[in-house]
């Protein structure tokens, strides 16, 4: 349902990339994960790209370094590491590991970074404020989380005020 919404809520310049139908296999093999069904929607649909200019989607298949997920994966990874290994008491999740733990989707303009965290059976969205100086957390999946964004039902103190907009749209850049 909220991919639906989604479609409604989010427009893009191109025509909607429907049927791309990317090798998500080969991609979840590599990352020992199974990617949430509304993400492989949304990168078949839009690829990777920014909603509003300002929120950056990764995708697994972009030819671009800084969205593709595979490179910002490890790259983001040894960053958290490092802050984790030297200040703890701030960074109390593990990134991902094969079952549980932080996983990147996302990046904002002003640097923010968006993760799932995996859980058991679930995955929320967190997002860090650039420098990991704040985070907040949403118990929905990526397309409710959007849609809840979108439509101002739900807010990010995190992001700036202008940030949604009356006619939101996706860019696309694959």
């Amino acid at each position: 349902m909220s991919i639906e919404l989604l479609k409604i809520l989010l427009k893009t310049e191109k025509e909607q990339l429907n049927g791309r139908n990317k090798n998500w296999n080969e991609v979840e093999d590599k990352f020992n994960i199974v990617f949430p069904d509304d993400y492989k929607q949304i990168i078949d649909m839009y690829g990777s790209g920014a909603v509003n200019h300002f929120l950056w989607i990764y995708s697994p298949f972009s030819s671009n370094t800084n969205l593709n997920l595979m490179n910002k994966f490890y790259e983001l990874k040894i960053s958290y590491e490092y802050m984790k290994n030297n200040f703890p008491e701030k960074f109390p999740l593990e990134f991902y590991n094969g079952k549980r733990g932080i996983f990147p989707w996302g990046i904002t303009d002003n640097g923010d970074e968006l993760y799932w965290n995996f859980t058991d059976n679930t995955a929320e969205i967190l997002i860090y404020e650039s420098r990991y100086s704040n985070m907040q957390k949403y118990d929905d999946d990526l397309s409710g989380f959007l849609v809840n964004l979108l439509s101002k039902k739900i807010s990010c103190d995190i992001f700036p005020d202008d940030f949604i907009v009356n006619d939101n749209y996706f860019i696309s850049i694959d």
